[in-house]
């Protein structure tokens, strides 16, 4: 017998190769016939609540509203799409062999298909493969092709996929689609009545179609409603409920209650299921005080707002509008402004204050000057002299902010700013200038909001350590920024911003006294922009009010325009709690009352307070000096003009003439420095100019950039602890102390250079600049 085969095979060899050919060929279809993924098809980027709501959506680039696919199956919507579809589905292997047989039998006694006896799994390979005509040859392949599909997924994968893009009428697709589009809610929240109704429509979506042929549709939804009573799923009185429930009209608009927040996903993300961390009820509340606050702006011709809501123990985002609405969209409604840079105004300050006092560079109640330097200038234009560095926070002032700034250093400033998140100050420092802390660079709102989330969340005790899947945190690690910055240099920033009074040119301020939370507004130069940010243990609110085209608007502020915002944002939270102080090494220390420095021998009232230890090494008061006075204690003598044993002896609290003339006018308590008796003037020079002398021409090349450099002045004091106040044609340009060096970029052009120190001593030269 083999030999006899064997024999045939010889003389037919051709025959034999090509049937050898067409069984492999079989065997490598049915193998590798099915695409992985099975589906291709994009999909609609959705994004929910954190609690499941549909917050809004974007339809797939094939205009189809095509949900992704989910990761349960409802078990209403499961029980009917079996029950309707594909009874045996969990039994058979893709193919069902008795309705198989049955539709058999009914195609050749009706002469014609009338049954297609087509499971669930091979209705999922007709839909990944478009719908292709159907012939028997088509229906062959779909057979062979879902016993691969089988083999290859789970039977919940493909149930799954089935529900996820099985048409439901329209340019609706897949059963959660269907629900949010028909019944506006998720597909697990769906009654039976409900569920039955979606079941029934990927069987025939263009004939019974919601809104047209409702006979037909309530018809084929009661049948399956009372088989599934039949097989005991649902009861008598289920029954007679969900019969009397009303079919579905016409489908519903996806919902847009996020739709800027839902771009910039979209943009990250296409095509995705997103569960955000937006707290509806927040996310509506602060959506309606937007709407409100911007029906009463737009009559003063400000048309953009926007505001974001963190919870600072896990940084994720409660609330999120990144604009306001305008149904003609006339006023660039459709920018994200929450994204956007905008100019920072004076709402960085706060961050310069905490890391120098962090530093140990400045204490709460310390004097700063506030006196003209260069071309700043504080926003009422009117100056204190001298004020205390939480006072000059509250009340934003940029004098003292711009002395703190040159202090600090600017290319130190820029990269504090950018650890913290914000990645606009791209430019170099020498760019920014002192300018940096009052509006001479940019920031976005998310980012503003992220840098005090990091600054609130510092202060807590408890961190979250599983955050909610959408964040705000912009920075790989928001703790290793905060790590830097000492717990009571924030709780003392926190504070100032607290409860500090805010001072009358700030108008309006008295409107939110009382409310209990730390916050700082902002003002860009030209009224360009508005900000606000309120700072709580439990959340971080920040607001922008302006014009997106850049249009600034007569007195808008952030006081005026923006605290009102943020205030009726934050009364949905009430009551907030305190943050409380920080459990550091304290200690009792000695400062002086008047100047807020580290209290020193010649200081005449001192107060007891508690403070960080490493405060304690602060330089003492260089404003309390010993007076040697004559008898009468009218004039200042020496022993060079007047007896020694006559002399008097007093302690005096001293500021430098520019200074004292300021604060005097506010301060009629203040005592001003007694003069020199006549014939008593000093024999000895007690500060001179190194650099520049009397009456030199300074030449100031340029350098590779085409910019002109500075020049380094210098000058020396017999006193190595003294501090010197330098002033240019009249304005203030720095103070130094010990080492008397100061750079420089003056103008061309000839200059006054003029020097003083707190007890009167003075310097100066002229000098031109080519």
């Amino acid at each position: 017998m083999v030999a006899q085969v064997l024999t045939k095979l010889k003389e037919r060899p051709k025959y034999f190769i090509s049937r050898v050919l067409m069984l492999l060929l079989l065997l490598w279809y049915f193998f590798f016939s099915i695409p992985t993924p099975l589906f291709k098809k994009p999909s609609s980027t959705i994004v929910l609540s954190r609690d499941g709501q549909l917050l809004g959506g974007l339809i797939a680039e094939d205009e189809q509203w095509r949900f992704p696919l989910s990761d349960t199956i409802p078990q209403k919507v499961k029980q009917c799409i079996l029950h309707f579809e594909d009874e045996y589905f969990y039994k058979h292997p893709g193919i069902n062999p008795v309705s198989l047989g049955r539709a058999i039998v009914q195609n050749i006694k009706a002469k014609e298909i009338v049954s297609g006896a087509s499971t669930i799994t091979m209705q999922t390979v007709r839909l990944a493969k478009n719908n292709p005509p159907r012939t028997f040859w088509q229906k062959l392949v779909e057979m062979i092709q879902a016993t691969r599909v089988e083999m290859h997924y789970s039977k919940d994968k493909i149930l799954n996929m089935y529900l996820s893009n099985a048409p439901f009428g329209g340019n609706t697709v897949g059963v959660e689609a269907a629900a949010w589009r028909y019944y506006e809610r998720l597909s697990g929240n769906l009654s039976w009545g409900e569920a039955a109704t979606l079941a029934v429509l990927p069987n025939a979506p263009a004939l019974i179609y919601p809104g047209k042929n409702q006979d037909k549709l309530l018809l084929k939804r009661n049948k399956l409603l009372h088989k599934l009573t039949q097989k005991g799923i649902i009861d008598q009185i289920t029954l007679e409920l969900a019969l009397n429930e009303p079919l579905p009209k016409n489908p519903k608009r996806i919902p847009q209650k996020t739709p800027h927040l839902l771009q910039k996903i979209n943009q990250e993300q296409q095509g995705k299921r997103i569960h955000s961390s937006i707290d509806v009820a927040v996310q509506s509340h602060v959506q309606q005080v937007v709407n409100n606050f911007h029906l009463r702006y737009q009559k003063s011709e400000i048309h953009n707002m926007a505001a974001v809501v963190i919870d600072v123990a896990s940084e994720s985002v409660l609330a999120y509008v990144g604009n306001t609405t305008e149904k003609d969209k006339l006023h660039s409604n459709d920018v994200d402004i929450v994204q956007a840079p905008r100019s920072s105004g004076s709402i960085l300050k706060p961050f310069l204050y905490e890391a120098m006092l962090s530093e140990g560079q400045i204490m709460p109640k310390m004097l700063l000057p506030d006196i003209p330097f260069k071309e700043i200038k504080n926003y009422m234009e009117n100056y204190d002299g001298a004020v205390p560095a939480d006072e000059a926070l509250a009340r934003s002032l940029n004098i003292p902010a711009t002395y703190l700034l040159s202090k600090f250093g600017v290319a130190k400033f820029q990269n504090l700013l950018k650890e913290r998140g914000f990645s606009y100050f791209n430019k170099s420092s020498k760019h920014y200038g002192l300018s940096m802390i009052i509006g001479g660079g940019e920031v976005s709102l998310y980012q503003l909001a992220n840098a005090y989330c990091q600054m609130a969340n510092g202060m807590l005790q408890n961190r979250a350590t599983n955050p909610i899947t959408y964040q705000l945190r912009t920075t790989e690690n928001s703790t290793s920024i905060q790590k830097n910055i000492k717990p009571y240099a924030t709780y003392l920033t926190l504070k100032a911003l607290k409860e500090v009074v805010r001072p009358f040119s700030e108008t309006g301020w008295q409107n939110f006294e009382g409310k209990q939370v730390a916050w700082k507004t902002g003002t860009s130069h030209g009224f360009r922009d508005a900000w606000a940010v309120g700072i709580s243990p439990e959340v971080v609110v920040a607001v922008w009010v302006g014009n997106a085209d850049g249009e600034g608007r007569p007195n808008m502020t952030g006081t005026r325009v923006a605290a009102p915002v943020l205030f009726s944002i934050l009364d949905y939270f009430r009551p907030l709690s305190q943050f409380t102080e920080p459990k550091a090494k304290l200690k009792a220390q000695k400062v002086c009352s008047e100047s807020g420095y580290t209290s020193q021998a010649n200081c005449t009232q001192t107060s007891i307070e508690l403070l960080p230890q490493f405060l304690a090494d602060q330089k003492p008061c260089p404003y309390h000096v010993k007076l040697f006075m004559d008898s009468t204690e009218t004039f200042r003598v020496n022993s060079s003009c007047y007896p020694v044993q006559y002399i008097k002896y007093r302690k005096q609290f001293v500021l430098p003439p520019q200074m004292a003339r300021l604060y005097a006018k506010k301060h009629p308590e203040y005592i001003p420095l007694p003069n020199v008796a006549e014939g008593c003037q000093e024999q000895s020079k007690v500060m001179t100019l190194v650099y520049p002398k009397q009456n030199v021409t300074i030449y100031l090349p340029k350098g590779l950039d085409e910019e002109r450099q500075s020049v380094v002045f210098e000058a020396a004091h017999l006193n190595e602890n003294s501090t010197i106040y330098w002033h240019l044609d009249g304005k203030w340009i720095g103070t130094t102390n010990m080492k008397h060096k100061l750079n420089i970029e003056p103008e061309p052009g000839k200059h006054l250079l003029f020097l003083t120190d707190a007890l009167g001593n003075e310097a100066k030269v002229k000098f031109e600049v080519k």
